[in-house]
């Protein structure tokens, strides 16, 4: 009887239709661990492909074994019928979807990913017919006391489409799972093709719908095969599971406990009682199979003691940690508790406080080629989720930042990095080796801890770093602020041949350590610098103002200007006039519109962005340069590294007080916004003045009325476009936009 026929639908829903019986309780091991694995499946993170397989295969599968277990229990043949023909439509399709998740997980899905959508589209006809008619079942019979299908006339065809799709992925897995060199990877697979071959098994019963046979075993082995599912994600880590929220799988269990529970209850105390009687009763059920899984939890927590053998690990970081100051030390303290607790040498990356760059966990320096891009680095600061990134798994990772990261996880032979943050920056990375065996939750779950005390360690040492520098800094005078005023250039257009520079400065306290300044070199380049002195007050404006002459006086020697020569001058006058208490960062560029180039070099300046626009979009590239601020430490001669420029590129310099301007509830506006502001800009309307001015906005508009913690100083540079191709580009726009062409 099809669905549509009105009659069948409301004798379906009829209570008549069912009758509580005891030979419905061993049907209950199938939906019982279907549900179980759906549970797991649904709060587990990452893996998402490999959870989106495995979650509708058993979503699929569910119908059938939800049937199965009502059988004894349904009293119309027509009911069982009208089920049993929904419920054999979605068979097929947990054979497809179940295909999808053997060819994720031996990596073999995105290559062939419309393979696998074209078979669960194929399967899809099938639970319209079985929902709409007779074709896959024709009726019912009893077999030992409940309801089994009679194959209709297409039974057939849908055993061999099952049998078909499900090739395609068992195959595929046995293949790698029995041939693959031994390892945990291997043992994982092979608990997976046991539990599948288990499941798959259960298409035995179709024999029994042709008549075949005396008693199904299909529900028995989907049951069975949905427990080693269930092995495999808890034992063999199946998903690769990166954190579980437990509450809701305890809970599926509670609840199934307590249904099974008050069924045989129900069954036990008859027809007779009345509503409030049978709800007192599952209630009853439901609260005693509750304080039963309690119990047992209680005796277990007890029997473990209190504080366990990591927690001692994690508190004994904590104790030796306070008393440092050099992040080496902390992180080689972190090491060595990561190789008690776990068995795993782990290296450590550690972000410069000064500068973009990154140190090993010895506190040498990473070559350029092995730091962490800033654009990366950006999103990881500002993505809260993210905890743990993984060689095997960048999904969690944009798109268009996948390959740095894989780049980064190449360099440093890792197969995991786990992120040590600050409320706004990553502080250190701890890096899992290769050739470490796969890591379980609670693995990663000891890691996560230990990177949350790291980070907390880190930032302490800096905090005592920086109190006792500031600490040394206390002279103030008005008259710095009037001086140094005097010295930096007006807002602009600053207007040189085909360059343009706007810029300005904002000023946290009277004095500010900020500066900047454009300068005309004579030969057509222009020379644009920008530094930020530590802290505020007279002594950083006293040393800004060493600073700009130091510029002027290199601008007007005779010799063409290089910027390592600027760069040592600068050095000498911070130096000189901070007494090696005081440093500044810098970043200065020359640029050559004749060449076509950018010259630039960085001494710890916050890296800068070069706007290109095209075709289609603004393209963002961030102006790297390694180098240690001037003043402080051994004089440093940094690398001069040079970048091609194209008519209408332009070059966006800022200080740290930009992007760490705080809006009232204490939110960074944080690189990521900045470089989304600069994304977002009108390729066809990029101008120096108006690029300033969008960014002034956009951090004013951030801190909404909150005052300025920091100095914040932005310089814009265009490198103008000929007026042919500015008409052409405009034409262009004009008619993407719909306008006449």
């Amino acid at each position: 009887m099809p669905l549509g026929y009105s009659g069948g639908v409301h004798e379906l829903w009829s209570s008549t239709s069912y009758e509580a019986h005891l030979l419905s309780l061993p049907f209950a091991l199938a939906p019982a661990a279907m549900l179980t694995v759906i549970a797991y499946t649904a709060v587990m993170r990452g893996a998402p492909v490999l959870r989106g397989f495995l979650l509708l295969h058993f979503l699929s599968l569910l119908p059938y074994a939800t049937v199965m277990m009502l059988s004894p229990s349904i009293t119309s043949p027509a009911v069982a019928e009208q089920l049993f023909q929904l419920a054999v439509g979605f068979v097929p399709l947990a054979a497809a979807v179940g295909c999808g998740f053997q060819r994720a997980l031996i990596g073999r899905y995105r290559r062939r990913h419309w393979f696998v959508w074209l078979l669960i589209v194929s399967t899809v006809p099938w639970i319209v017919v079985g929902c709409s008619s007779g074709l896959l079942v024709s009726g019912v019979k009893q077999l030992s006391g409940f309801w089994f299908p009679i194959a209709g006339p297409w039974a057939w065809l849908l055993l061999v489409h099952t049998i078909l799709v499900s090739i395609a992925g068992v195959v595929p897995l046995a293949k790698v799972a029995l041939t693959s060199k031994p390892s945990d990877e291997r043992r994982q697979l092979r608990a997976a093709l046991v539990a599948n071959l288990v499941s798959y098994s259960a298409l035995a019963d179709f024999a029994l719908a042709y008549g075949i046979g005396v008693f199904p075993f299909g529900w028995l082995l989907s049951g069975i095969g949905s427990v080693l599912v269930v092995r495999a994600l808890l034992v063999e880590d199946l998903l690769r599971v990166r954190a579980v929220d437990t509450t809701a799988p305890v809970l599926v269990v509670h609840f199934v406990g307590a249904v099974l529970l008050g069924w045989l209850t129900l069954a036990q105390i008859g027809e007779d009682v009345p509503w409030w009687g049978t709800t007192l009763a599952l209630v009853v059920c439901f609260v005693g199979v509750r304080n039963t899984f309690a119990t047992a939890s209680l005796i277990n927590r007890g029997a473990r003691g209190g504080e366990g053998p990591l927690e001692r690990l994690l508190a004994q970081l904590v104790g030796r940690a306070r008393t440092m100051r050099e992040a080496p030390a902390i992180a080689q303290v972190a090491i060595d508790i990561i190789d008690l607790g776990i068995g795993v040498k782990a290296g450590l990356l550690l972000a410069s406080e000064e500068d973009w760059g990154w140190e090993s966990e010895t506190g040498a320096r990473l070559a350029d080629d092995r730091t962490p891009d800033p654009l990366l680095m950006g999103w990881l600061a500002e993505e809260r989720r993210v905890h743990v990134v993984f060689a095997d798994d960048l999904e969690v990772v944009p798109v268009d930042l996948q390959d740095t990261m894989r780049d980064l996880l190449v360099k440093h032979a890792a197969r995991a990095v786990v992120l040590a943050r600050s409320a706004d920056e990553v502080v250190a990375m701890i890096v899992v080796p290769a050739a470490t065996r796969r890591l379980r939750g609670s693995q990663l779950a000891f890691l996560d801890r230990v990177a949350e005390r790291l980070s907390e360690a880190l930032l302490h040492a800096r905090m005592a770093q920086q109190a006792g520098i500031r600490a040394r800094l206390a002279r103030e005078v008005e008259l710095a602020a009037t001086v140094q005023g005097e010295l930096l250039p007006g807002k602009g257009p600053h207007v040189h041949g085909d360059i343009t520079v706007v810029g300005s400065w904002q000023p946290a306290t009277r004095c500010a350590g900020d500066f900047w300044g454009v300068y005309p070199l004579g030969d057509g380049r222009v020379l644009v610098a920008i530094g930020d002195v530590t802290g505020h007050g007279v002594a950083s404006a006293m040393v800004t103002a060493a600073a700009v002459g130091a510029c002027d006086v290199c601008v007007q020697r005779p010799q063409r200007l290089e910027l390592d020569a600027l760069v040592a001058a600068l050095d000498a006058a911070v130096r000189r006039i901070g007494g090696g208490e005081l440093g500044m960062t810098c970043f200065a560029a020359i640029l050559d519109p004749a060449a076509r180039e950018i010259q630039f070099v960085s001494c710890g300046h916050t890296a800068p962005y070069l706007c290109r626009p095209t075709s289609t979009a603004v393209e963002l590239h961030a102006l790297v340069a390694r180098g240690n601020p001037l003043g402080a430490g051994i004089p440093t001669t940094p690398r001069v590294q040079q970048r091609p420029l194209q008519a209408g590129d332009l070059v966006v310099w800022y200080t740290d007080g930009v992007i760490e301007a705080q809006d009232p509830v204490g939110r960074p506006f944080g690189d990521r916004r900045l470089q989304h502001l600069l994304k977002k800009l009108d390729r066809t309307k990029l101008a120096a003045l108006a690029v300033h001015d969008l960014v002034q906005a956009g951090v004013a508009a951030h801190r909404s009325g909150h005052p300025l913690a920091d100095d914040e100083t932005v310089v814009v540079a265009q490198l103008a476009v000929p007026v042919a191709a500015s008409l052409a580009r405009a034409h262009s726009a004009s008619g993407e936009r719909g306008g006449p062409a």
